[in-house]
């Protein structure tokens, strides 16, 4: 180093300054990028979660339908039997 320049040490500080730097920035883009990476399987997991949820009150809504209308139909038929039994 003492056959540099003035300016070749100074451009070397500067260089050196640059790559340490660099070395930081390269550390923290990586550790923001494990903590997305983190953030993101929490997410997933819970839309799973929300989608599992989804498809048991579909589910649900299904059986409730289901049984309004056998409800429906059989009260139908209960009107119809007691109207025939008006009319005799």
């Amino acid at each position: 180093m003492n056959q540099l320049t003035a300016f070749e040490r100074a451009l070397l500080a500067q260089f050196e300054t640059l790559v340490s730097t660099s070395e930081t920035s390269l550390e923290a883009s990586e550790a923001t990028s494990k903590q997305l990476q983190t953030l993101s399987e929490t997410v997933r997991k819970r839309l799973d979660s929300i989608e599992r949820k989804q498809r048991e009150i579909e589910r649900f809504q299904t059986q409730l339908l289901q049984s309004l209308n056998s409800h429906t139909e059989q009260t139908m038929s209960l009107v119809q039997q007691v109207n025939a039994l008006l009319k005799e």
